[in-house]
Formats: C-alpha cells, sequence, structure tokens
C-alpha cells in the first residue's frame, strides 16, 4: 500500500489567527475515497481531530492530577487482587469496573474515599484509571 502525501494549504481567514502549513501521508485508498466527498473540508475534519485528540490528552493529565488517581494507584498495589484488576481492566465502561472495584475484597470505599459517602463520576473514573495504571505497569514492564 503506498502513502499518499496531502498538503494543507493555508486559506484566507479574516480573523487574526495565525495558521501553519502541514504534510500528512495518507494511503492511496482513503484519498480516493476523500476526494469523492468533494464538499467536506477535510483541513477543518483534521484540525477537529487533532484538537480532539489534544483535549482528550489534556483530560487525561488532569485526571492523573486527580487525589484518586493516586489512591486507585495505591489500592490496586496494596489491596487489590490481581483477579480484580484483570476484570476491572477488561470492563466495558469505568462504571462496571468502578463495580468490580466495589465487590473486590480488598476495598473499603471509606478507606478509600473518607468521608466522601458517594464519590462523584470523576473521582471513580480517576480512582480506576489509577488502578489500571499500576496493572499496565504490572503487565508491560519495561
Amino acid at each position: 500500500m503506498r502513502a499518499r502525501s496531502v498538503t494543507a494549504r493555508r486559506k484566507p481567514r479574516r480573523s487574526l489567527t495565525a495558521m501553519v502549513k502541514i504534510e500528512i501521508e495518507i494511503p492511496d485508498a482513503l484519498w480516493r475515497r476523500m476526494q469523492a466527498k468533494a464538499d467536506v473540508d477535510w483541513t477543518e475534519v483534521a484540525r477537529r481531530a487533532f484538537d480532539a485528540r489534544l483535549e482528550g490528552d489534556r483530560m487525561r493529565a488532569e485526571m492523573h492530577d486527580c487525589p484518586s488517581y493516586g489512591i486507585g494507584y495505591n489500592w490496586a498495589r496494596d489491596r487489590a487482587e490481581f483477579r480484580d484488576l484483570v476484570a476491572m481492566v477488561k470492563a466495558s465502561d469505568y462504571a462496571a469496573a468502578a463495580a468490580i472495584v466495589r465487590q473486590s475484597k480488598g476495598f473499603r470505599q471509606r478507606d478509600e474515599f473518607g468521608d466522601a459517602l458517594h464519590p462523584s463520576d470523576e473521582m471513580w473514573e480517576s480512582f480506576v484509571d489509577g488502578a489500571a495504571a499500576l496493572y499496565n505497569d504490572l503487565a508491560n514492564p519495561r
């Protein structure tokens, strides 16, 4: 499969935002499909995709800064059973992963979340991400 080099051309804009020109490589088959959609502004599609990826990276970094991330990592390291970590990582979503954590022998909500009777979804997501990070560290040693 040959890759095709596509250059995004700078369009004159009325805004004061500076734009740069980049070049990406895509497979020929994808290029043909893109050409069939002549009415699509592929530069805008790419910009949105890049922006979404960067926003996702930013949100993941913020989650790592949340105290629940470290709590989840420590729980996984000190109190979780490996089979619970495996099940948690294989869960279909955060709610299912949190349910697995709640049912594990080594989990006591008060020990992990203190006086928070109902930890927020964000706290649970961060907790699960921290526990999953420990699992990934074990499963993929460097």
